[in-house]
Protein backbone atom coordinates (compact mmCIF):
# COMPACT_ATOMS: atom_id res chain seq x y z
CA UNK A 1 0.00 0.00 0.00
CA UNK A 2 1.30 3.45 -0.86
CA UNK A 3 1.47 6.29 1.59
CA UNK A 4 -0.85 7.79 2.58
CA UNK A 5 -3.24 4.84 2.73
CA UNK A 6 -5.98 5.06 0.13
CA UNK A 7 -8.70 3.17 1.97
CA UNK A 8 -10.82 4.25 4.90
CA UNK A 9 -9.72 1.20 6.93
CA UNK A 10 -6.05 1.87 6.18
CA UNK A 11 -6.31 5.51 7.19
CA UNK A 12 -8.22 4.66 10.40
CA UNK A 13 -5.67 1.95 11.24
CA UNK A 14 -2.71 4.32 10.83
CA UNK A 15 -4.42 7.10 12.76
CA UNK A 16 -5.46 4.72 15.56
CA UNK A 17 -1.90 3.43 15.93
CA UNK A 18 -0.53 6.98 15.99
CA UNK A 19 -3.08 8.06 18.60
CA UNK A 20 -2.38 4.98 20.75
CA UNK A 21 1.34 5.76 20.61
CA UNK A 22 0.69 9.43 21.44
CA UNK A 23 -1.38 8.38 24.45
CA UNK A 24 1.61 6.41 25.74
CA UNK A 25 0.26 2.93 25.11
CA UNK A 26 2.81 0.16 24.73
CA UNK A 27 3.88 -1.44 21.45
CA UNK A 28 1.40 -4.34 21.79
CA UNK A 29 -1.54 -1.94 22.25
CA UNK A 30 -0.36 0.25 19.36
CA UNK A 31 -0.37 -2.86 17.17
CA UNK A 32 -3.83 -3.80 18.48
CA UNK A 33 -5.12 -0.30 17.63
CA UNK A 34 -3.75 -0.71 14.10
CA UNK A 35 -5.33 -4.16 13.66
CA UNK A 36 -8.66 -2.93 15.04
CA UNK A 37 -8.59 -0.06 12.55
CA UNK A 38 -8.08 -2.46 9.67
CA UNK A 39 -10.95 -4.69 10.82
CA UNK A 40 -13.47 -2.17 12.20
CA UNK A 41 -15.77 -2.08 9.16
CA UNK A 42 -15.23 -5.62 7.84
CA UNK A 43 -18.75 -6.55 8.95
CA UNK A 44 -20.18 -4.20 6.34
CA UNK A 45 -19.49 -7.04 3.90
CA UNK A 46 -22.40 -8.85 5.56
CA UNK A 47 -24.78 -5.90 5.13
CA UNK A 48 -26.85 -5.98 1.95
CA UNK A 49 -24.98 -4.39 -0.95
CA UNK A 50 -27.94 -2.17 -1.85
CA UNK A 51 -27.83 -0.74 1.69
CA UNK A 52 -24.03 -0.25 1.70
CA UNK A 53 -24.06 1.53 -1.64
CA UNK A 54 -27.23 3.56 -1.29
CA UNK A 55 -26.57 7.12 -2.42
CA UNK A 56 -29.29 8.75 -0.31
CA UNK A 57 -30.28 8.53 3.34
CA UNK A 58 -31.04 5.12 4.81
CA UNK A 59 -34.57 4.34 5.89
CA UNK A 60 -35.07 3.02 9.47
CA UNK A 61 -34.86 -0.65 8.43
CA UNK A 62 -31.71 -0.04 6.38
CA UNK A 63 -30.19 1.93 9.25
CA UNK A 64 -30.83 -1.00 11.64
CA UNK A 65 -29.03 -3.28 9.17
CA UNK A 66 -26.07 -0.92 8.99
CA UNK A 67 -25.93 -0.66 12.79
CA UNK A 68 -25.25 -4.42 12.93
CA UNK A 69 -21.90 -4.08 11.14
CA UNK A 70 -19.79 -3.72 14.34
CA UNK A 71 -21.25 -7.00 15.65
CA UNK A 72 -20.57 -8.66 12.31
CA UNK A 73 -17.04 -7.24 12.28
CA UNK A 74 -16.35 -8.68 15.75
CA UNK A 75 -17.70 -12.08 14.70
CA UNK A 76 -15.60 -12.13 11.53
CA UNK A 77 -12.50 -11.24 13.53
CA UNK A 78 -12.91 -14.40 15.61
CA UNK A 79 -11.67 -16.50 12.68
CA UNK A 80 -8.26 -14.79 12.81
CA UNK A 81 -5.96 -16.95 14.92
CA UNK A 82 -4.20 -15.22 17.76
CA UNK A 83 -6.14 -11.98 17.46
CA UNK A 84 -6.34 -10.44 20.95
CA UNK A 85 -9.77 -10.13 22.56
CA UNK A 86 -9.13 -6.40 22.97
CA UNK A 87 -9.10 -6.01 19.18
CA UNK A 88 -12.45 -7.81 18.84
CA UNK A 89 -13.89 -5.64 21.63
CA UNK A 90 -12.64 -2.43 19.98
CA UNK A 91 -14.12 -3.49 16.65
CA UNK A 92 -17.45 -4.37 18.26
CA UNK A 93 -17.72 -1.13 20.23
CA UNK A 94 -16.28 1.51 17.87
CA UNK A 95 -19.73 3.10 17.43
CA UNK A 96 -20.43 3.37 21.16
CA UNK A 97 -20.51 6.94 22.51
CA UNK A 98 -19.56 8.28 25.93
CA UNK A 99 -23.12 9.47 26.56
CA UNK A 100 -24.54 6.00 25.87
CA UNK A 101 -26.18 7.03 22.57
CA UNK A 102 -24.07 4.68 20.44
CA UNK A 103 -24.50 1.10 19.29
CA UNK A 104 -24.61 -1.88 19.42
CA UNK A 105 -24.66 -2.03 23.24
CA UNK A 106 -25.39 1.51 24.38
CA UNK A 107 -22.22 1.52 26.51
CA UNK A 108 -21.33 4.78 28.23
CA UNK A 109 -18.28 6.42 29.80
CA UNK A 110 -15.46 4.16 30.89
CA UNK A 111 -17.48 1.10 29.86
CA UNK A 112 -16.43 1.94 26.29
CA UNK A 113 -12.99 0.31 25.88
CA UNK A 114 -10.12 2.74 25.26
CA UNK A 115 -9.24 1.13 21.92
CA UNK A 116 -12.87 1.56 20.83
CA UNK A 117 -12.76 5.24 21.87
CA UNK A 118 -9.61 5.66 19.78
CA UNK A 119 -11.26 3.97 16.79
CA UNK A 120 -14.39 6.09 17.19
CA UNK A 121 -12.47 9.36 17.00
CA UNK A 122 -10.30 8.22 14.08
CA UNK A 123 -13.32 6.82 12.24
CA UNK A 124 -15.31 10.06 12.57
CA UNK A 125 -12.27 12.15 11.63
CA UNK A 126 -11.65 10.14 8.47
CA UNK A 127 -15.34 10.01 7.52
CA UNK A 128 -15.58 13.79 7.70
CA UNK A 129 -12.20 14.68 6.18
CA UNK A 130 -12.36 12.25 3.23
CA UNK A 131 -14.63 12.44 0.20
CA UNK A 132 -17.37 9.83 0.01
CA UNK A 133 -19.70 8.89 -2.81
CA UNK A 134 -22.42 10.93 -1.12
CA UNK A 135 -20.41 13.96 0.10
CA UNK A 136 -17.29 16.03 -0.42
CA UNK A 137 -14.49 16.11 2.13
CA UNK A 138 -15.07 18.72 4.83
CA UNK A 139 -12.52 21.50 5.28
CA UNK A 140 -10.16 20.92 8.22
CA UNK A 141 -11.69 23.75 10.28
CA UNK A 142 -15.18 22.26 9.94
CA UNK A 143 -13.91 18.77 10.85
CA UNK A 144 -12.28 20.03 14.06
CA UNK A 145 -15.30 22.15 14.93
CA UNK A 146 -17.53 19.07 14.66
CA UNK A 147 -15.14 16.89 16.64
CA UNK A 148 -14.88 19.57 19.33
CA UNK A 149 -18.67 19.73 19.52
CA UNK A 150 -18.72 15.97 20.16
CA UNK A 151 -15.97 16.04 22.80
CA UNK A 152 -16.96 14.49 26.13
CA UNK A 153 -20.62 13.94 25.26
CA UNK A 154 -19.86 11.45 22.50
CA UNK A 155 -16.10 11.27 21.88
CA UNK A 156 -13.26 11.16 24.39
CA UNK A 157 -11.62 14.62 24.61
CA UNK A 158 -8.24 13.14 25.56
CA UNK A 159 -8.32 10.90 22.50
CA UNK A 160 -9.37 13.85 20.32
CA UNK A 161 -6.45 15.92 21.65
CA UNK A 162 -4.06 13.08 20.78
CA UNK A 163 -5.64 12.75 17.33
CA UNK A 164 -5.18 16.46 16.70
CA UNK A 165 -1.51 16.19 17.67
CA UNK A 166 -1.09 13.27 15.26
CA UNK A 167 -2.70 14.92 12.25
CA UNK A 168 -0.40 17.21 10.32
CA UNK A 169 -0.61 19.13 7.06
CA UNK A 170 2.18 17.04 5.56
CA UNK A 171 2.02 13.33 4.85
CA UNK A 172 3.11 11.31 7.86
CA UNK A 173 5.56 8.45 7.26
CA UNK A 174 4.19 4.92 7.66
CA UNK A 175 4.04 3.56 11.19
CA UNK A 176 6.02 0.50 12.12
CA UNK A 177 3.55 -1.78 13.89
Amino acid sequence: MGWPPTTHAGRVACLAAAVARDLGLGPAQVREAYLAGLLHDSGKLLVARRVRRKAGPLDPQEWRQMQRHPVYSARLSRVLPGLPRSVRQAVRHHHERLDGSGYPGGLAGDAVPLLARILAACDVYDALSSPRSYKAAWPAEAVWAELSAQAECRLDSGVLAALKRCVTEEATPPLRV
